[in-house]
């Protein structure tokens, strides 16, 4: 089988994210692409969503996460082999203001999921991974398959277990990157807190001056393990501001090493150790409370989290909680929430009219058995929001299943599925209630959606939503005309008055002349039928009708995005004027058929230059709506944005002005 090709999309990502310049740092974690931007306004979200394999993209936590899915490795592979982006933000001093600036526009909870993210995340396969051995290694315990002392045995008991261990050194070098350290530096350091565990001479505890250092408690430190590594970083750089040159190579790790060893082991360390162990206090107290209510309310919210890759905020709390207290109850929740997703892409499968639709549910079901549910949640799920909900529903009930049998995980694992459910045997919890819980999340909402549908349909509420809030682009418009709107019918007719060329433009300076890339028939972009461009979100603008099937560029510049499927190109003039021509509407969905696409992303191009040809009556044919839209993006950079609507366009032929003052 050919090896596929992921480079055409790695290129569109990065061009809609606003290209390489716009980018600080990449990483990924099981479904997403995590970037860090400059400017996250320069991001095109409409434009990425309707990439092939991208199923959203969304602003959290501090990044910019375009979700891809089950193939989220290989595409970043192909953008990191064309980019080579860095994994951390710029060191630079120009790099510490953006980030002094980020961190003003961020709140703190917002950085603390970046900082966890970007800890955690590189790793997260090979957390998951020996999640499995472990769950293997308790099998064969559980069940003697092997005597204790067997090689086998003890071999795939030390593989899932030496992680956890040393983990310190795992977490020092991803908190290196996130920090701007030396990555050897942070791992020494670590290394150091780790050290007394494999040397029975040290004590656990040795007193100075009557204060009592731990020694022996840093093995598999989560939070000691981040501020030391923090605290590192301050010290590193003290130094290498005041140390010459020439003696910085042996003397910033020494001094760095001493002063940061120091106060880990006396100030910093204690201090985290306390912070982990008052988390951990506090989670049981809330959850002792009421265990069902608990369970019952974190099952249903859960998936909510994953939504903005807020969980990284919470999934911390479950190794700390083994740490304390050598067992968990927050991962029992979260597998069930992930089988309230699962079932609920399940049920899709078989209510779904549309074949697209059911093929989407069943390549998102299969993943949410491994226990990814993005694409089960941005494919079908939220999409349709009633199968969301009963998705919600099923991890409520089935959280507070496993909260009330006392379900408890013995090992940690961040991705929870059915090959995790050994962790969950040991002393005082059962099996059986987790496959039970599993089973109550997973059938309740395949039933509910089973019964009850998803809004397949429904597409016309979907489209209101997505365009909520840009009634007040008409608004703006209106007041800019001097015109006083008083119900919907003024505005309407306001809007479209304002798409004319009938703006007064005295002492404004003529930026661009956008030609019409197709010929055809304009018609004022609020008549489009589709609402994400007629309502103005993307940018003012024409719609084509057009009349052949040849589509040119309408500006000097350079392709910035050309869709393989040949019905979409965004270009940047040599103005700085970025122009979209969409070819149709929906027409992403006939996969390239009926599109023969001329060039490609980064090509330099003149106006008239061939872009791509396509055959109008064979879209229409198929059900699709072949006009064609032409939209300034960056519409909000200019004065006036005035479309030429007062007879037919010929390739030849301008078709918006754009004026600046």
């Amino acid at each position: 089988m050919a090896k596929k090709d992921y480079s055409q999309l790695a290129n569109e990502i990065v061009a809609n994210v606003g290209g390489k310049e716009n980018v600080k740092s990449l990483i990924h974690c099981a479904t997403r692409l995590r970037f860090r931007l400059n400017d996250q306004s320069k991001a095109n979200k409409e434009v990425l969503e309707d990439l092939p394999m991208v199923l959203t993209a969304v602003s959290a936590g501090g990044q910019y996460q375009v979700v891809i899915g089950d193939e989220v490795v290989p595409v970043y592979e192909a953008i990191m082999n064309r980019y080579g982006f860095s994994a951390t933000d710029s060191k630079s001093a120009a790099g510490q203001e953006d980030k002094a600036e980020e961190a003003k526009s961020e709140n703190w909870f917002e950085r603390f999921v970046a900082v966890i993210s970007g800890i955690f995340t590189p790793f997260i396969s090979v957390l998951a991974g020996v999640g499995v051995l472990k769950g293997v290694a308790i099998l064969i315990s559980t069940f003697h398959w092997l005597p204790a002392n067997s090689p086998i045995y003890l071999i795939i008991n030390t593989l899932a277990s030496g992680v956890f261990t040393l983990l310190p050194i795992f977490i020092a070098i991803t908190a290196a990157d996130k920090f701007n350290t030396n990555r050897y530096i942070a791992v020494a350091l670590a290394a150091a807190m780790i050290y007394p565990l494999t040397d029975a001479q040290i004590p656990e505890v040795a007193h100075l001056w009557g204060y009592a250092v731990d020694f022996k408690t840093y093995g598999g430190a989560v939070i000691p393990t981040i501020l030391a590594i923090w605290l590192e970083s301050h010290i590193e750089r003290w130094f290498k501001k005041q140390l010459p040159a020439v003696m910085q190579l042996v003397f910033v790790p020494f001094l760095t090493l001493v002063v940061a060893g120091l106060l880990t082991f006396l100030i910093i360390g204690p201090l985290g150790t306390a912070i982990g162990t008052g988390l951990a206090y506090g989670y049981k107290f809330l959850y002792d409370l009421s265990p069902l209510i608990a369970g019952g309310i974190l099952g249903a919210t859960f998936q909510i989290f994953v939504i903005f890759g807020l969980h990284w905020g919470i999934l911390p709390i479950s190794l700390i909680n083994i740490q304390a207290y050598g067992y968990d109850t927050l991962l029992a929740v979260m597998m069930v929430a992930v089988a309230g997703q699962f079932g609920a892409v399940t049920g899709s499968i078989f209510r779904a009219k549309k074949l697209k639709n059911r093929e989407i549910a069943i390549s998102a079901a299969i993943s949410g058995f491994f226990g990814i549910t993005e694409p089960a949640i941005y494919g079908i799920n939220l999409k349709y929001k009633k199968a969301f909900i009963f998705g919600l529903v099923g991890g409520a009930l089935g959280g507070a299943t496993v909260s009330a049998a006392g379900v408890k995980c013995f090992s940690y694992t961040p991705i929870m599925n059915i090959f995790e459910m050994p962790l969950f045997i040991g002393r005082d919890s059962s099996i059986v209630w987790a496959i039970i819980g599993f089973v109550v999340a997973f059938l309740s909402a395949l039933l509910l959606v089973l019964v009850f549908g998803f809004n397949e349909s429904n597409t016309e509420k979907l489209f209101a939503k997505v365009t909520s809030g840009k009634k007040s682009l008409t608004e703006k418009k209106t007041a800019k005309l001097g015109l006083n709107v008083k119900d919907e019918a003024a505005a309407s007719t306001a809007a479209e008055e304002s798409e004319q060329p009938a703006v007064n433009v005295s002492g404004l300076t003529l930026t661009e002349t956008v030609y019409s890339p197709v010929a055809g028939h304009p018609v004022p972009l609020s008549q489009v039928d589709d609402p994400v461009f007629s309502s103005g979100a993307m940018g003012s603008g024409v719609g084509v009708l057009p009349s052949k099937g040849t589509c040119v560029s309408p500006v000097d510049g350079e392709i910035t995005v050309a869709f393989p499927t040949g019905h979409a190109y965004g270009i940047k003039s040599d103005n700085g004027v970025e122009v979209l021509i969409h070819i149709g509407i929906n027409t992403v969905e006939l996969k390239g058929k009926h599109f023969d696409p001329k060039i490609e992303t980064g090509a330099k191009v003149k106006k008239g230059d061939l872009l791509t040809t396509f055959e109008p009556d064979k879209i229409k044919e198929a059900g699709y709506d072949p006009t064609t839209m032409v939209i300034v993006t960056n519409t909000n950079n200019y004065e006036a944005v005035v479309p030429k609507l007062d007879q037919d366009a010929a390739t030849d032929q301008p078709l918006i002005q754009v004026y600046s003052k």
